[in-house]
């Protein structure tokens, strides 16, 4: 049986974002600071893109209350990602990543995949499927998780 999410994912980003932080720098990055922003623009244009079509859906956007879900968004950026915003999450990870000059601090990039696939993506996934059927499924089977 999945659980229904207890941590929101803006926490859980948070939380990853603090550890890439505080963790020490053996392997120093040398990257263009210029990278950063690019990275940062590109997760805000998906972030954006996202939201608006959550709202032009009149879709629920609070992830702990999966039960209020009366629609599953797959135009626009959907076509492409069933979870654009996680993505854009993931995406700034990785530029504070690049910012930090850190190799080391990647890991906090791969633990909020792994997390928030766990703790978010799987519940939502389970309720939809319940909620959605086989219009889900099918969207499933076409558009893949992350990218």
């Amino acid at each position: 049986m999945i659980q229904k999410p207890i941590v929101p994912p803006p926490i859980i980003f948070i939380g990853c974002a603090l550890i890439m932080a505080y963790l020490p720098n053996p392997y120093p990055l040398k990257i263009n600071a210029l990278a950063v922003y690019l990275i940062v623009s590109v997760s805000s244009v998906i972030v954006f893109f996202s939201l608006w079509q959550f709202y032009k859906s009149k879709a629920n956007i609070n992830p702990i209350h999966l039960e209020k879900s009366n629609v599953f968004v797959v135009d626009g950026i959907y076509r492409f990602s069933r979870n654009p915003m996680y993505l854009s999450l993931a995406g700034l990870l990785v530029a504070w990543a690049v910012y930090l000059q850190s190799a080391v601090s990647f890991l906090g990039v791969f633990l909020f995949v792994y997390l928030i696939t766990q703790w978010q993506i799987k519940p939502e996934e389970y309720w939809l499927e319940k909620k959605f059927g086989d219009s889900y499924l099918a969207y499933k089977k076409k558009v893949r998780r992350w990218i």
